[in-house]
C-alpha cells in the first residue's frame, strides 16, 4: 500500500500518494524550467498550479481518497508538457494526450464558467463578465441593465449588484481562459499571462508618453496658468488686505469720534453740575482763563479732525490743504500746553501744609469710659458729590475728610485735641484756609458728638482741607465709638511734614458695621479690643500708640511746618502728589 501524504499546492491542502506527488514534482521543475526565460515565468508557473489544484480539489470532491499516479497523469494530458509544446505535428500532440481518458479531464479542457471581467469593467465587470460568457458585447448588457434601472423601478440596479456579490472576478490567466471558453493548458495560460503582461507595458508606455508631451507642451502652459491664477490670487488677496486694514482703521476713527463726541457730550450736559466742583479747585484768572480753552481743544480738535477724514474718505477727495493739519495740530498742541500750565499752577496751590491746634475742654466722665458718636447732620444740603464725601449747602461746603487716632495720655484725664490742617500756595494762605475750618464738637454728660464732616465756606477753594482728632486715653480706661465715628479711627502715625505719607492699608475698611470699644493699657491699646491695631510691635520706635510718642508741644501751640521747592517741576510734584492723595480721600 502506498504512503499517501498531505501537500500545500497553490494554497490548498491536496492529500496525495507519495509516487504521485514525486511525478508531480518533476512535472512542475520542467515547466519551471521551460518557462525560466520566458516573461512572467513565476506568473505562468504559478497560475499553472493553481489550475492543477483546482482540478485535484474537484477530484477529491467527487470521492476520491487521494490523488494517484494516474490523476497525475491525466492532468498532465490536459495541461500539456514541455514535449509537446516543441512537437510540430499535432497528431503525435493527439497521441502523446490519449493516456487522459478520466471523464473529468475531459471536462476540464474546454469547459466554461462565469467570472466577472476585471479589464473590460466599468463598475464592477458583471456585464464585461456576461459578455465573455454569452459571446455578447458588454455594451448591450449594459443598456439592458441601465433600461431596468429607469423603467423598472429599479430592479436592474438590484440585478446587477446581486451578480455583483454572487459572482467571482476573474483573477488568474486560467480564470480569464475559462471565462472565454476556451482552453485551459499550459500554452494558453503562457499566451494569456504574456499578453497581460505585454497590455501592461502598452499601458505603462501610453502612460509615459502622455506625461512626456504633458511636460512638454501641455505642461508649460499648464505652468504659465498657474503663475498667472498665484498672481491673481495674491494680487486680489493683497486688494482684500488693504480693505480690510483700511476698513478696520476707518472703524476705529468711528469709534474714537463717537467716544470723544459723548465725552464732549457729557462735559457740556454735566458742565451745570461740575462748575461748583471747578469753582472749588480751580482759583485765579490764569487757571479759570484756561481750563475750559484747554478741555475743548483737547477733546474738540480730535472731532473735528476725525469728522474731516472721514468726510475726505467718503467724498474721494485725495488732496487737502495742508495748512488746515497745521492748523488744528497747533490749536490741539496750544490746548495741552494750556492743560499742563493749569495742571502746573493748581499743583502750586497744594505745595504747602499749615497745621492749626486746639484742645477741646472734655467733662471727665466718673466711670472711666467716654463715647464718641457722629452728631446728626442739621445742614440742607443741595448737591453731594463722590458718594456724599463732597457736599454743597448755601454758604458751605462739607467735606468728610475727618480722621481719628487714639493716643495714652500723660495721666489719668481724657484729652481731645483738634489739629486742622490744609494746604495753599503759600504758609499764610494755607493758615487761612486751615483757620477757616468749620468743627464744631459737643459734649452731653459722657457723649462727645462729632459733626459728619468738616465745613469751609461756599466762596472757599478746596485745598485738601482736613481734621485729625487725637484722643488721648488714660491708662485703664475706655474709649467707645459707634460705627460713623469708628469708620475714621485711623492708627497712623501723623507727622506734619509736608508729604504726609500714609500707608494705604491706613485707609482700608474692616467691613464691620458694629460699634467698637478700646481700652488703654500700659503697653498701649488692648489688642483684643482694637479690631484695627497693628500687630508690628517689634519696636518702640516704631509702635503707634506708646506714651513716647506724645507730642512735647502744648496742645494750644500753633505749629507750621512747611517746604519750599525750587523749580517748577519739582513744585508740580509735590502738588500732584497733593491733589492725587486729596482726591482719593474725596472719592473713598
Amino acid at each position: 500500500m502506498k504512503k499517501i501524504i498531505n501537500i500545500n499546492l497553490a494554497s490548498r491542502l491536496i492529500p496525495i500518494e507519495d509516487s504521485a506527488y514525486e511525478i508531480l514534482r518533476q512535472y512542475l521543475d520542467s515547466l519551471k524550467k521551460y518557462f525560466a526565460r520566458e516573461e512572467g515565468a513565476d506568473e505562468i508557473v504559478s497560475d499553472i498550479e493553481g489550475r492543477i489544484a483546482e482540478i485535484f480539489q474537484d477530484k477529491i470532491k467527487k470521492g476520491a481518497h487521494c490523488i494517484t499516479d494516474d490523476d497525475v497523469v491525466g492532468v498532465k494530458a490536459v495541461m500539456g508538457t514541455p514535449d509537446q509544446f516543441e512537437e510540430t505535428d499535432d497528431t503525435n500532440a493527439k497521441q502523446q494526450s490519449a493516456p487522459a481518458s478520466d471523464p473529468i479531464y475531459d471536462s476540464f479542457r474546454t469547459r466554461k464558467r462565469l467570472y466577472r471581467d476585471p479589464d473590460a469593467k466599468v463598475l464592477g465587470g458583471v456585464c464585461g463578465g456576461l459578455g465573455a460568457y454569452l459571446n455578447v458585447d458588454p455594451v448591450v448588457f449594459r443598456i439592458i441593465f441601465a433600461l431596468l434601472a429607469i423603467g423598472g423601478f429599479g430592479s436592474g440596479i438590484l440585478v446587477y449588484f446581486i451578480l455583483w456579490i454572487v459572482t467571482p472576478e476573474a483573477n488568474s490567466a486560467a480564470e480569464k481562459l475559462q471565462m472565454r471558453g476556451e482552453r485551459v493548458d499550459v500554452n494558453n495560460i503562457k499566451t494569456a499571462v504574456q499578453d497581460e503582461i505585454n497590455a501592461t507595458k502598452a499601458h505603462f508606455k501610453h502612460i509615459g508618453n502622455e506625461m512626456r508631451n504633458f511636460s512638454q507642451g501641455r505642461g508649460r502652459q499648464v505652468g504659465n496658468d498657474i503663475e498667472r491664477f498665484g498672481r491673481s490670487f495674491f494680487d486680489v488677496l493683497g486688494r482684500v488686505l488693504i480693505v480690510l486694514t483700511k476698513g478696520f482703521f476707518y472703524f476705529l476713527a468711528v469709534v474714537i469720534l463717537l467716544v470723544l463726541l459723548v465725552v464732549g457730550v457729557m462735559i457740556t450736559v454735566a458742565s451745570p453740575v461740575l462748575l461748583p466742583f471747578k469753582d472749588l479747585l480751580l482759583s485765579g484768572t490764569l487757571q479759570n482763563l484756561l481750563f475750559w480753552p484747554s478741555v475743548f481743544l483737547l477733546i474738540g480738535i480730535p472731532i473735528v479732525g476725525i469728522i474731516i477724514f472721514i468726510i475726505r474718505k467718503l467724498t474721494g477727495v485725495k488732496q487737502t490743504n495742508r495748512y488746515v493739519g497745521y492748523t488744528l495740530s497747533f490749536l490741539w498742541f496750544t490746548g495741552l500746553v494750556f492743560a499742563i500750565l493749569v495742571g502746573i499752577s493748581v499743583a502750586k496751590d497744594f505745595r504747602l501744609r499749615n497745621t492749626v491746634k486746639e484742645n477741646f475742654a472734655i467733662v471727665q466722665p466718673s466711670k472711666g469710659k467716654i463715647v464718641f458718636k457722629e452728631a446728626e447732620n442739621l445742614v440742607q444740603v443741595e448737591e453731594s458729590f463722590f458718594d456724599e464725601n463732597l457736599r454743597l449747602a448755601d454758604d458751605t461746603v462739607i467735606i468728610n475728610n475727618y480722621h481719628i487716632s487714639v493716643e495714652k495720655s500723660r495721666n489719668d484725664s481724657f484729652y481731645l485735641e483738634v489739629q486742622r490742617s490744609a494746604r495753599g500756595r503759600s504758609i499764610s494762605q494755607a493758615r487761612t484756609l486751615a483757620k477757616e475750618i468749620s468743627y464744631p464738637i459737643t459734649q452731653q454728660d459722657t457723649v462727645i458728638y462729632l459733626p459728619a464732616g468738616i465745613s469751609i465756606p461756599r466762596d472757599s477753594k478746596f485745598r485738601d482741607q482736613r481734621v485729625r482728632l487725637i484722643i488721648r486715653v488714660p491708662v485703664d480706661k475706655q474709649v467707645e465709638m459707634d460705627k460713623k465715628v469708628r469708620n475714621h479711627y485711623r492708627n497712623w502715625n501723623w507727622d506734619n511734614d509736608w508729604n504726609d505719607h500714609h500707608d494705604w492699608d491706613d485707609f482700608e475698611d474692616n467691613g464691620d458695621d458694629s460699634g467698637q470699644v478700646l481700652k488703654m493699657t500700659t503697653d498701649g491699646i488692648d489688642q483684643k479690643n482694637d479690631k484695627h491695631e497693628s500687630n508690628n510691635d517689634s519696636s518702640e520706635d516704631n509702635y503707634r500708640y506708646k506714651g513716647k510718642q506724645e507730642r512735647k508741644t502744648s496742645p494750644e501751640e500753633d505749629t507750621t511746618k512747611a517746604t519750599s521747592a525750587t523749580g517748577k517741576g519739582k513744585v508740580a510734584f509735590e502738588g500732584g502728589e497733593a491733589i492725587s492723595y486729596s482726591l482719593y480721600k474725596l472719592l473713598s
